[in-house]
């Protein structure tokens, strides 16, 4: 792929923030006249929906036909939004991406270095740079229950402590570690501060 944009990844588990953090951004650029596309895995293509009518239950199919359906979606997802965008110059800023799928399905006992390469070799367009926001298993859940009053599947601390551990051990060079116990404003300029040194003008 010709690629001309630049491509922003936020992670970090459920409650983090990050889904905030990348809204800011995304605005923060748009503001600035710079054109970007706002993504969010699951997408919002067919594969998509069928993992969010997954996590919505109370049982989940085996943790290999998760990875599955995730890269299927992700695939989807890069053909349809990934590429054309990166490839015409467009910043993409996507909340949670592969190393989701490596945290959450390694957490539930599949190998995450196996699912890091099964993404990779599929040659899905690697992020420039991933912002990791970090909080405690207690303090996302606290604001899981505030927002919503309910959990998903996912959302339980002993498994979510599992999913920050792996994050933590798969983060690379890339990655900026970002205290997500800092004010919301805080941590947006971290973030800004980062893409500039890394080069870009915003």
């Amino acid at each position: 792929m010709n690629r001309k944009g630049y491509f922003i990844c936020f992670e970090g588990i459920d409650g983090s923030g990050k889904s905030t953090q990348a809204a800011l951004l995304a605005s923060a650029m748009k503001a600035r006249g710079i054109d970007c596309v706002s993504l969010a895995e699951p997408s919002d293509g067919a594969y998509g929906l069928e993992i969010r009518k997954m996590l919505s239950k109370d049982s989940l199919p085996a943790v290999e036909r998760q990875v599955e359906l995730f890269i299927l979606d992700r695939a989807d997802d890069a053909q349809r939004n990934i590429m054309p965008a990166l490839s015409t110059g467009k910043t993409v800023i996507i909340d949670r991406y592969y190393f989701s799928n490596a945290a959450y399905q390694g957490a539930m006992g599949l190998d995450c270095a196996f699912i890091l390469e099964e993404n990779r070799k599929r040659s899905f367009p690697e992020p420039d740079i991933v912002f990791l926001i970090d909080v405690s298993p207690e303090e996302a859940l606290e604001r899981i229950k505030s927002r919503s009053g309910i959990t998903d599947t996912f959302e339980k601390k002993e498994f979510l402590a599992k999913v920050r551990n792996i994050f933590l051990q798969i983060a690379d060079p890339r990655f900026v570690l970002i205290d997500g116990m800092q004010k919301t404003e805080d941590i947006h300029h971290v973030a800004l501060t980062n893409i500039r040194q890394a080069g870009f003008n915003i």
